[in-house]
């Protein structure tokens, strides 16, 4: 894309502001930014959540205030925006708090917005009373756009399988050719059973009767459940029905334990009778990539999407199953494409906007393609939404997720290499403090090793990385050997090696950043939590010149016992 994007990146009022708004081309002069404080990362919401309607016409957008929540529609055709609904946090009662949490729309005049009571405390949820333990959870209304009328989704229902179902906000399917019901997945005290919902009456009719091992279903365009997914004993198992519409297993695995066999996530149903989207790892793949899978023949054929180097980690689906509108894989940021050339172009112009240095979510998008709602974050970018529209190749920003953000100094990262000892290649990210100058030299360093340890790290804005470098660190995180995200096989190549070429990687990360003069070998700390809390105990363990401290939060300290929860947990097989 060739054309500049208008707007300033700098334009920080948001478009649903409900004190300033941000239509004009050239943002106002910038105020200077203030160090950040620990508060500043951990600070209430602002903008909670956000949807495009179908037409690409409406965006909501859940707005959090001082002690209420409202839920305000910005029509783009014309620059209004109303607040369709608000709910006050202590209207549930003394002791809880009410919050909105999700917004979607399921027409352009019908918004489904979820409601979620909890504990004021947290730590008082066992302690709650009898007359007010039935108002936690999750509740879904059906909200007509123009009147603000709401109806509560399954409220007026008296069935079995609602008992103890604290989550009645889950939709399964939007139901596209359905203009009045969704499918709702309903887990309450005897298992997942599965609703369709009349959005105008808020009435369900149950077409799955509740089971106790049953988890999740993949639907097709129509809503009909085609396989039903079952865990237990550590197995996670896949039915789909027969000739006769009788369930009957057709795959299996061992959850989380995916070593030889196919890695199954469905990402949405085909209009094609019978097809499936699946982002998976066929046997012989060494990558994740996007396949069409035939559920008759239990057939993957050629994937429609592979990257050369990265797993895919998401596919986004048209409602009806008539195309894929992107396919994301997490190369050292978040890279998302299309198969569509003109929106590929479109996608390629906004990460170039963002500098290549966010991660550009397409949060939402119209049917038609032309108008995107995004998820915008990065090292230098707290979390903001976005829209853009294609035919006036023009973005603006939505609002901020945590406006204080907006305000304060943020810091660089890059992205580095080096070589293992055995000579393996291994990538992870630098993070300067803030201020720091790109050839800054003898800085304080934490070492911040992943969990997982079969995950990995990218280019985010990262709450724990932003702090320290706040307070004047440097920080390193690996992807060692072990991680995923690069295929099958750099994952597999760190099977067997916790402690040995795993922390080989970490430490010899850290010692080609002493070489460079880049870090003080004098001032350094590792840091990490789960497999990184390991990691950091193994660090100073094994390499005790090189660490000042180290901190472990949840970390792996008993390896037999660790070893043995597994097998009871995911079966006798884990090894």
């Amino acid at each position: 894309m060739t054309t500049l994007l208008k707007v300033a990146r700098s334009c920080a009022a948001a478009l649903l502001g409900l004190s300033s708004a941000c239509f004009a081309q050239d943002a106002a002069p910038a105020k200077p930014l203030r160090p950040a404080s620990l508060y500043d990362f951990y600070s209430e919401l602002n903008v909670v959540d956000t949807a495009m309607s179908p037409s690409g016409r409406f965006i909501a957008a859940i707005v959090r205030r001082d002690e209420d929540d409202v839920l305000v529609v910005l029509d783009l055709s014309s620059g209004k925006r109303e607040v369709v609904q608000r709910v006050g946090w202590e209207e549930a009662g003394k002791g809880l708090l009410l919050r909105m949490v999700n917004v979607h729309w399921k027409s352009d005049e019908r918004v489904l917005l979820r409601l979620r009571v909890r504990p004021e405390d947290v730590r008082n949820f066992f302690t709650v009373s009898e007359t007010k333990i039935s108002k936690l959870g999750d509740r879904m209304f059906a909200i007509d756009r123009a009147n603000g009328k709401a109806v509560a989704l399954l409220g007026e229902n008296r069935n079995a399988a609602l008992e103890g179902a604290f989550n009645l906000g889950a939709i399964g399917s939007f139901l596209p050719n359905d203009p009045q019901h969704v499918l709702m997945v309903v887990d309450g005290f005897n298992g997942a059973s599965l609703f369709k919902v009349n959005i105008e009456t808020g009435r369900g009719e149950q077409l799955e009767r509740p089971s106790e091992n049953v988890q999740a279903w993949w639907l097709d365009v129509e809503g009909t459940p085609v396989v039903r997914i079952s865990e237990s004993n550590g197995t996670q198992k896949l039915y789909r029905k027969d000739a006769e519409k009788k369930w009957r297993l057709f795959y299996k695995r061992r959850i989380k334990e995916t070593d030889e066999d196919s890695e199954y996530e469905h990402a949405g149903a085909s209009n094609q009778p019978g097809k499936h989207y699946l982002l998976a790892r066929p046997p012989g793949r060494d990558r994740v990539g996007l396949y069409l899978y035939d559920l008759d023949k239990e057939e993957f054929g050629e994937p429609l999407v592979e990257h050369p180097s990265y797993d895919l980690q998401s596919a986004s689906i048209a409602r009806d199953g008539s195309r894929i509108l992107n396919y994301c894989y997490m190369a050292h940021v978040r890279i998302c494409e299309s198969t569509d050339p003109k929106e590929a172009a479109h996608l390629r112009g906004l990460r170039k906007y963002f500098e290549e240095s966010a991660n550009v979510y397409v949060y939402d998008s119209a049917e038609d393609g032309k108008s995107f709602l995004l998820l915008v974050e990065g090292p230098h970018d707290p979390p903001a939404y976005y829209y853009y529209q294609t035919e006036k190749r023009d973005i603006q920003q939505v609002g901020s997720s945590r406006k204080r953000l907006d305000e304060v100094a943020r810091p660089s990262a890059s992205v580095i290499t080096w070589k293992a000892r055995d000579g393996k290649e291994i990538s992870g990210y630098l993070t300067l403090p803030v201020g720091a100058a790109a050839d800054a030299s003898k800085l304080p360093l934490v070492v911040h090793p992943h969990g997982g340890p079969e995950a990995r790290d990218y280019l985010k804005f990262d709450r724990w990385v932003q702090y320290f470098a706040s307070r004047g660190y440097a920080v390193l995180q690996p992807n060692f050997r072990g991680s995923a995200g690069f295929g099958k096989a750099f994952a597999a190549s760190g099977y067997g090696e916790w402690g040995r070429a795993m922390q080989d990687d970490i430490t010899d990360g850290v010692r080609m950043l002493i070489e460079k003069g880049a870090v003080d070998a004098s001032r350094m700390c590792i840091v990490g939590a789960s497999y990184g809390g390991y990691a950091s105990l193994v660090g100073v363990a094994l390499t005790p010149e090189l660490y000042k401290c180290a901190v472990s939060i949840a970390g792996v300290t008993d390896l037999d016992d660790f070893i043995s929860w597994r097998k009871r947990n995911w079966g006798s097989d884990s090894e």
